[in-house]
Formats: structure tokens, C-alpha cells, sequence
């Protein structure tokens, strides 16, 4: 497939290791976390000045074995370079607006018994600022703790070992949003459109310019000369931190559609009563794949001429 791309980036509004055992520790993500799941994980409020919020996190081990995990505090760090990716850390008192100065949690290590669960407790106590406007957020961290002797050994060179140690760690967001004072503004601010094996990339930068956190619903389409629709795709929901940018990609692969010049349309709906949409053209020339050669058979082997010959 050759591709040829014209990009209108304007956008529109549209109303529509060592000797002997070394070890180290491995964070897997709750997609992988096998036995030990946490419910709750993305939890949304909204709240006057000075306003008090209550809310839990459920544990629940599916474990054969008691699982002790603990707890702590995080943030989520908008990239104020103009990336599109935001950073998990655990440190506090980067994020200018982060909640961990008015969180408070219960209990900080826990044990959760074979196939049962417990919760943890959460409590945010927003102050009397009237200068408190939009959104913020904070990330509660429970961790799984594993044994002090578990880890699965890896050998490696000679008689060097390493041993890995798991660590399950799932991060649960928290949002608070000032009541009232919300500011709902954002657009699409570069689109680009990028070859690929068997396709395209769709890349539409969605800008989040107003004070709360946003989960557009995004999607893709495609449209012909004669302006049919012959494509759609949609956008798995993602949050827009208020005053940052996401990349929102949309990977295009062995298209059902014939060659042609086609108009690409990225739309997203944030919650306000028209839609926000980009564009670009594409010139696609389909190459049907090349026949894979055939290997030449093995010429068959004359078969051996039977004995005719009498018995004595």
C-alpha cells in the first residue's frame, strides 16, 4: 500500500548484576496481576469549597494464600513539555494539582486472607480556599509484599544467578472537581498521518484547555470523493488532564476500500453541545500482495520394475 498525505492541521468546529544471587524487584500491572485484583479504580467526585468526601478501594486476593499488601500515595504528573504521556510517581508535591495534601487513608499495610477481601479507606478534606477551581487528583498505590525469600532464580553465566521478585501494584485515581466552577474548553491541535506495515497511523493530538479532567469519546472517519462514509473506528476513553495534551492513534490495517483519494475525519465529543473534529486527505494506492512462489516439486522417482523373473 503506497500512501500519499494531505493534512489540513487547522481544526474545525463541527456542530454535529553481581557474583553469586543477585535480585531485583518487577512491577506488573494489574493486566497481568494474576490471584489479587482491586475494584474502584478510577473514582469521581464533586464537591464544594471546604466540602469532605468518603470513599473505599476494595482488595479482594483469589489467592490459595493470605496476600499482605500496603498502601501509599502517588501522583499524576502532566508533562508540562508538551508530551502527550503523563508520569506515575511516587513522589509528592509535584503536581500542582494534586490531592495528597488533603488525602487521608486507612490502613497503610493490610493483610487480605485466602480468597476474601478488605477495604481501604479513603477520606479527602478539601479546604475553604475560595481560589479552589476545577479539577484535581491523586493516586492511592496498594502494593502487593512479597515474601522475604520469594523470588524465582535465573541462571545466567557460569554460576551467576538472578533471582526476580514480583510486585503487583495497581494505582487508583482519584478526581475531585470544584462544584461550580468548571471550565469545559479543549481542541484537536496537530493531526498527522504516518505509514505503516500493512497501512496507516492516525495521530490526532487532543488538547484539554479548560480546568477540569476530561474522557472524550473519539473516533475515526473515512469518507470517499463522494463523501460516503466507507470507514469508521473508534477510540478507547482516555482522561485529559486539564491544561495538558494526549495523542489519541487510531492504527489503520488491510482496509476493506479500493485505492483512491479518501478525507480522514478524527471527531471527539467532550460533554458540550458540538462536536470538535480534524482532517486530513489521504491518497491510498492498494497493492494486492505479491503470490508466494511456489517451491518445485521433487521429480518423482521411476518406480522400480517388478521381477519377472520364474522361481527355480
Amino acid at each position: 500500500m503506497k500512501i500519499n498525505t494531505s493534512i489540513n492541521l487547522a481544526v474545525r468546529i463541527i456542530a454535529v548484576m553481581a557474583l553469586g544471587l543477585a535480585y531485583f524487584s518487577v512491577y506488573i500491572s494489574p493486566m497481568q496481576a494474576q490471584g489479587f485484583s482491586v475494584s474502584f479504580g478510577r473514582q469521581e467526585f464533586v464537591v464544594e469549597v471546604g466540602g469532605t468526601i468518603n470513599g473505599s478501594v476494595l482488595v479482594q486476593n483469589m489467592h490459595d494464600e493470605p496476600l499482605s499488601v500496603r498502601v501509599y500515595l502517588g501522583e499524576w504528573l502532566r508533562n508540562q513539555e508538551g508530551a502527550s504521556k503523563y508520569t506515575l510517581t511516587e513522589e509528592i508535591g509535584l503536581e500542582s494539582r494534586s490531592l495528597a495534601a488533603w488525602m487521608l487513608y486507612m490502613p497503610d499495610q493490610m493483610t487480605v486472607e485466602s480468597q476474601g477481601e478488605r477495604s481501604v479507606l479513603f477520606e479527602v478534606r478539601m479546604p475553604e480556599d475560595e481560589i479552589l477551581e476545577g479539577s484535581y487528583w491523586g493516586i492511592i498505590y496498594v502494593e502487593s509484599i512479597p515474601d522475604a525469600e520469594s523470588f524465582d532464580e535465573i541462571p545466567v553465566e557460569g554460576e551467576r544467578r538472578i533471582g526476580v521478585r514480583t510486585i503487583f501494584r495497581y494505582a487508583v485515581q482519584i478526581y475531585v472537581t470544584i462544584e461550580g466552577t468548571e471550565i469545559r474548553e479543549a481542541s484537536f491541535t496537530a493531526l498527522n498521518i504516518e505509514p505503516a506495515e500493512g497501512g496507516f497511523n492516525v495521530i490526532a493530538i487532543f488538547e484539554n484547555t479548560g480546568n477540569i479532567h476530561l474522557r472524550p469519546e473519539v473516533w475515526l472517519e473515512m469518507t470517499d470523493i463522494a463523501g460516503d462514509v466507507v470507514y469508521e473506528q473508534e477510540h478507547g476513553k482516555i482522561t485529559v488532564l486539564p491544561e495538558s495534551a494526549r495523542e489519541f492513534v487510531f492504527e489503520l490495517r488491510d482496509l476493506p476500500i479500493e485505492s483512491g483519494e479518501y478525507m480522514v475525519m478524527i471527531y471527539a465529543d467532550y460533554g458540550v453541545p458540538t462536536l470538535i473534529a480534524a482532517q486530513g486527505r489521504v491518497n491510498l494506492t492498494i497493492t494486492p500482495p505479491e503470490p508466494e512462489e511456489e517451491e518445485p516439486a521433487d521429480p518423482e522417482e521411476p518406480a522400480e520394475a517388478e521381477d519377472d523373473t520364474p522361481s527355480p
